[in-house]
């Protein structure tokens, strides 16, 4: 644990707390991306509406506010939510879903010659990094990441065990404005532990003051409807 820098992972955000509900991320069978959410936080296959696209049309999944201000006094922010992959991780074997807090995004307008796009902020991802020096050498994992325009950088002694597809998760995340991230993995029920880290960032590439969160997936290789991935009791907000 890092004193001042992180809350405890159980802890309950003291402010500004949203209920998300439950998103669904997949493709349709044209290959269009689709992200849908209901405000429901039920552990059901049922979803009330899809999420406009982006206004640039990039096939990018993604999901939260792109850009907002902290709350005065907030000393960082929590994202909880359980997770679902069915048949994500066996079908796109190199993608990975980056989930993001205390930051900022925008998708890139591929016409024009300036580049709009932008991630921004710290948090984990989920799937396979293995390619990278830095990422877990094992796959499909979860790993805090930290991002920022122009890069983006991987902490290798926080890696999760393996995850599998078809079995929920209860994952945790804590971003504080010193620079520290903490997340934990567990079964719904808390009964076992697949990750439970916490780690000082020394970068100092991202502005702190950030608000936003994303959750986004990346580097898919099937685009069509045979699987999806689920993100149920989604909650954010500020400690």
């Amino acid at each position: 644990m890092l004193l001042g820098a992180v809350a405890p992972a159980a802890a309950k955000p003291r402010s500004g707390e949203t209920a998300w509900g439950r998103l669904a991320l997949g493709y349709d069978a044209a290959g269009r991306p689709e992200v849908e959410r209901t405000p429901l936080p039920w552990l059901l296959p049922t979803i009330g509406w899809t999420v406009p696209g982006n206004p640039y049309g990039t096939a990018a999944l993604a999901f939260g506010v792109a850009d907002a201000p902290q709350p005065p006094g907030a000393h960082g922010q929590a994202l909880s939510f359980l997770f679902y992959s069915d048949g994500y991780f066996a079908q796109n074997p190199a993608a990975h879903i980056a989930i993001v807090l205390k930051g900022r995004w925008a998708h890139d307008d591929p016409v024009t010659p300036v580049r709009e796009g932008e991630l921004s902020g710290r948090g984990i991802v989920i799937g396979n990094v293995s390619a990278r020096a830095d990422g877990c050498r094992l796959a499909p994992t979860a790993q805090v990441e930290s991002f920022w325009r122009s890069g983006n950088a991987l902490f290798p002694d926080t890696c999760s065990q393996p995850l599998q597809d078809r079995r929920w998760y209860r994952m945790r995340i804590l971003a504080s404005n010193a620079r520290g991230v903490a997340y934990r993995i567990t079964d719904p029920d808390g009964s076992t532990v697949y990750a439970d880290h916490a780690m000082q960032d020394s970068g100092a590439h991202i502005d702190e003051t950030l608000g936003g969160f994303a959750i986004l997936q990346v580097f898919e290789s099937v685009r069509a409807p045979t699987w999806r991935l689920w993100f149920d009791e989604v909650t954010t907000g500020w400690y």
